[in-house]
């Protein structure tokens, strides 16, 4: 039975499956600049603690969250839509904002994670 207010909608499997492919990418594009900034951030802080060793202080610590990279949850999504058969999908309201709002469980940490570094 359908939960109050989540509707069922039909989509045009095509369309849903540009629409994973470009939130993959965003994705992507995303980690990308997530692990350049983590790299140099990285670096700031081995330099800082460097000097904090050579000075005689024993309490070294890096301070970093690592990028995530989530692509291949992506493909699973992709997968599952290219094999089916009917090329109108039915979807809920949830499942509508999960692939094409991009609001999956995997999506939002992976997010959390990577905006870390391009927040700077």
């Amino acid at each position: 039975m359908r939960q109050f207010g989540n509707r069922l909608i039909k989509v045009r499997k095509s369309e849903l499956l540009e629409k994973i492919i470009a939130n993959k990418e965003k994705h992507i594009e995303t980690f990308n600049k997530a692990i350049v900034a983590y790299k140099q951030e990285a670096l700031k802080q081995l330099e800082e603690q460097k000097k904090r060793v050579e000075e005689g202080k024993l309490d070294a610590r890096l301070n970093l969250v690592t990028p995530v990279n989530r692509a291949s949850e992506y493909d699973k999504l992709m997968l599952m839509f290219e094999m089916e058969v009917e090329e109108i999908v039915e979807l809920e309201q949830s499942e509508f904002n999960q692939y094409v709002h991009d609001e999956t469980d995997f999506a939002l940490e992976s997010r959390l994670s990577n905006m870390t570094y391009l927040a700077r």
